[in-house]
């Protein structure tokens, strides 16, 4: 395998797993649309591994700043997810706004923020991107 196939592999597979705890932590607030962002957790987990592809080579204040801004930028797509499956998927088609969209990155990013579960995520973000970094091809 070559290594940018591995390294989005294992990004997608670090995203799938971001996902269960996403799902965990936000299921009894969006009990069945969380299931879309669980869904494509994957494809995020490959997006944010391609922004943050040169992480390696970044001094090490800019890898926590990433980690964090990687935090909120994939805790947003997966809002993102949820919200695009409630307002197509849930709503009835008359009264489907894309506001109902939005409020689910609002909601999971504000979450994030006010129920404090940044302060034990960011850790586990850089170490997400560490693992990541590992096996990245611009190392």
């Amino acid at each position: 395998m070559n290594p940018g196939a591995k390294y989005l592999a294992l990004s997608g597979i670090c995203g799938g797993a971001w996902g269960l705890l996403v799902t965990v932590l936000a299921h009894a607030h969006f009990p069945r649309a969380i299931w879309a962002g669980l869904a494509v957790s994957p494809l995020i987990g490959a997006l944010i591994g391609l922004a943050t592809l040169r992480w390696c080579e970044w001094k090490a204040r800019y890898r926590i700043g990433a980690a964090l801004v990687a935090l909120y930028a994939s805790a947003a797509l997966f809002g993102l997810a949820v919200g695009l499956y409630d307002w197509l998927g849930v709503h009835p088609p008359e009264s489907a706004r894309f506001e109902v969209a939005l409020q689910a990155v609002v909601g999971f990013t504000w979450g994030l923020t006010i129920l404090g579960y940044w302060i034990f995520l960011w850790p586990l973000a850089y170490l997400t991107c560490w693992l990541t970094g590992r096996v990245s091809p611009a190392r």
